[in-house]
């Protein structure tokens, strides 16, 4: 019988042919069982409301003041200040923690204005990483809206 010689680059070949195909396939598997958000519920709703939103940010960048959202990360608290005035208790709305990776983790809280124009959102039960806080409220009659991004960490 002949002496069969078997060649390096062949085996070479098909060892990086047979690796190509398995990765591709963990990858496709991997990525298969991945959940996306990048759709809202009801999200003809919100297209109609979309020009709103236009709006109320419009009315928003137009205040001299507008409130001011800050993250005490010791004490792991959102603050919202608003600009001195008399009264806070005409200002309703609520806030929300909008959660980019994942919306289960959203969280909304109504506005609750203490006498000095300040609330404290406790966030020490939302996972770390990025957030976009929005935040809507109506002040004499006129609704406004408020989106930042906050990092907890």
């Amino acid at each position: 019988m002949a002496d069969k010689k078997i060649h390096i680059w062949a085996v070479g070949i098909t060892i990086t042919i047979v690796l190509f195909l398995l990765s591709t396939i963990v990858l496709t598997v991997i990525i298969s069982q991945q959940e996306y958000h990048l759709v809202t519920d009801n999200y003809y709703e919100k297209d109609l409301r979309y020009q709103d939103r236009i709006e109320t940010k419009k009315r928003t960048d137009a205040l001299e003041q507008r409130p001011v959202i800050e993250i005490d990360r010791e004490s792991r608290v959102c603050i919202i200040s608003y600009p001195p005035r008399e009264r806070y208790d005409d200002i309703s709305g609520e806030v929300t923690f909008f959660r980019i990776s994942d919306a289960k983790n959203d969280v909304t809280r109504p506005l609750q204005l203490n006498s000095e124009g300040r609330q404290h959102i406790s966030v020490s039960a939302l996972p770390l990483g990025q957030w976009i806080l929005k935040m809507t409220w109506v002040e004499q009659g006129e609704e406004f809206y408020l989106e930042q991004r906050v990092y907890l960490q």
